[in-house]
């Protein structure tokens, strides 16, 4: 009996996976892994929490709602890293950072709001001194990066370190609050999963336009350009007349601003300057980055498949979550998943080139 119908059908079941994943390529471009994953996650999910009986609050709005509450402020900062990592670089700081912008903001304000009684003059000032202490260490980190040829591994260490550090000085080592009757409106505003701003909260419209200028940003300016072009082959790049001192410096920057606004988003959401707070933050950032698409060599990376890493991790932690499931296995599921799509996104990038 001749065995080709069983090597027909293995061959079969061979080709299904790279049809798939060409398919999936054709319709999403560079971004079809992490569709593919996102999709994956989905359909896992939902089969477990159907089976656990809380399929109906897993697919709700409001649970939307608090997933894309809970994410934003990782997406806002992933961005930021995306920049960095299509560049070539990394950025180690992000969660001290972070924790640094939201203890500026509250001494900021307490301090304005004690002297003049005012919460608009108060917020302002402290809105300003937040994203300013972000640009300011991204500022720092690319001119450590550029001007003194340090790694941005090792540069970006060295402000983890320190922005924890002047977080806990500035702070007395305590949590700090709003005082007595201080409480701006921004903050409920920004605090609350769902309100009068629309279906979503006002925090993700934010994230929605930073992402939007963000793409603009990678695809259709002169920046962008040098950005790619720096990841891909620095050497080339210089050669070409790009000018890799500024690009790096703008991408820091650029990359500071927006996890000092992930800050601020951070300062609303706790309520408070917090000097302990997102430790391992920048871990989760750069996961997401990376499930995303993004090569750590630089020169790959994309809005949009940025964004899916975040959602992904975000469905993940959301689905763990409403099943309940222990806090050890529920880091050794997201360590598996986030290992088996970046193989997954490893793979699609490999048949396309």
């Amino acid at each position: 009996m001749s065995d080709q119908p069983a090597k027909d059908a293995a061959d079969f079941g061979r080709r299904i996976p790279g049809a798939l994943v060409e398919a999936m390529a054709k319709c999403f471009g560079s971004s079809a892994g992490p569709v593919v994953g996102l999709l994956g996650v989905l359909v896992l999910f939902v089969a477990l929490v159907a089976n656990a009986g809380e399929l109906q609050r897993f697919l709700s709005l409001g649970n939307l709602q608090v997933l894309l509450h809970d994410n934003t402020i990782p997406a806002v900062a992933a961005l930021g890293m995306l920049l960095v990592i299509v560049s070539g670089g990394i950025d180690l700081s992000v969660g001290s950072v972070v924790a640094l912008v939201t203890v500026v903001t509250m001494r900021v304000y307490n301090a304005l709001y004690e002297q003049t009684n005012s919460t608009t003059i108060a917020s302002l000032a402290a809105i300003a001194a937040g994203l300013g202490t972000g640009g300011g260490c991204g500022l720092a980190n690319g001119s450590i990066v550029t001007l003194f040829r340090v790694p941005p591994f090792v540069a970006t260490l060295g402000m983890y370190s320190i922005a924890r550090g002047l977080a806990i000085w500035l702070a007395g080592r305590q949590l700090l609050t709003f005082r007595s009757g201080s409480r701006p409106a921004w903050v409920d505003a920004l605090t609350e999963t769902q309100g009068g701003y629309g279906i979503f909260y006002p925090g993700f419209w934010s994230l929605g336009l930073l992402a939007v200028v963000t793409a603009l940003l990678l695809r259709r300016t002169v920046l962008g350009r040098y950005i790619y072009a720096v990841g891909s082959n620095e050497a080339a790049a210089r050669l070409c007349g790009v000018a890799i001192t500024p690009t790096k410096l703008a991408v820091y920057t650029l990359a500071g601003f927006l996890n000092g606004w992930a800050g601020l988003l951070s300062f609303a959401h706790v309520s408070s300057g917090d000097p302990s707070g997102n430790v391992g933050f920048e871990l989760i950032v750069i996961a997401s980055v990376v499930i995303g698409g993004a090569s750590l060599s630089g020169g790959r990376g994309t809005v949009v498949g940025t964004l899916l890493g975040v959602l992904i991790w975000g469905v993940i932690d959301n689905g763990v979550n409403t099943l309940s499931v222990a806090v050890e296995v529920k880091y050794i599921v997201i360590g598996a998943f986030f290992l088996l799509n970046t193989a997954l996104s490893q793979w699609q990038r490999q048949r396309a080139e």
